[in-house]
């Protein structure tokens, strides 16, 4: 649930941030969800890589229950994923009128 409010929260912003730019605003929403996809496989893979132990349910529940900042970490990439594309629409001229 949290993971589409952040689809949703940062597609807009970045969105919103392009159409001042004067680009198109969709593409812009749009790699903005790929690239938090991306975070998200990226931290699983993390996750993966670090769990030694049978594939059920409740084993990997109890992995994550007592290591927390396994969770933290894919939304750590997750978010990373928003802010790289909002720092790639930013360094694009843009017709803002405030140039660097």
């Amino acid at each position: 649930m949290l993971d589409i409010v952040f689809f949703i929260a940062f597609a807009y912003f970045n969105s919103k941030l392009a159409r001042r730019k004067g680009l198109p605003s969709a593409r812009w929403g749009l790699f903005t969800v790929l690239a938090m996809l991306g975070g998200i496989f990226i931290g699983s893979m993390v996750i993966y890589s670090t769990y030694r132990g049978p594939v059920d349910f409740n084993s990997v529940q109890s992995f994550l229950m007592q290591n927390p900042l396994k969770v933290f970490t894919v939304y750590a990439l997750e978010i990373g994923g928003a802010l790289l594309i909002r720092y790639i629409i930013e360094r694009k001229p843009g017709t803002t009128g405030n140039a660097e």
